[in-house]
């Protein structure tokens, strides 16, 4: 808008070529683990009604949760950005 202040934009910071290929070959493995179609696979059955969600069940997904969390802020961080804070 008109009259606001801008937004003061927020710099990545410059990976060495080094950090570039280990991003890149970290980023081809992930391609690679087909982590998406098996996380829809489980979706599909989960609301289909076949996964069975039982303690153990409900524990691995959670635990799986936690690492694409993990993963993802890593990848971000790696790139420069600053993952947004959640509670």
């Amino acid at each position: 808008m008109l009259g606001t202040m801008p937004v003061e934009r927020k710099r990545r910071k410059v990976l060495t070529i080094k950090d570039r290929e280990a991003l890149a070959q970290a980023l081809a493995l992930l391609g690679r683990s087909h982590l998406s179609s098996n996380l829809n696979q489980l979706a599909y059955a989960a609301n289909i009604g076949s996964l069975p969600l039982t303690p153990e069940t409900e524990a691995d997904l959670r635990a799986a949760l936690a690492d694409i969390r993990d993963l993802r802020r890593l990848l971000l961080t790696a790139l420069g950005f600053r993952p947004e804070e959640r509670s």
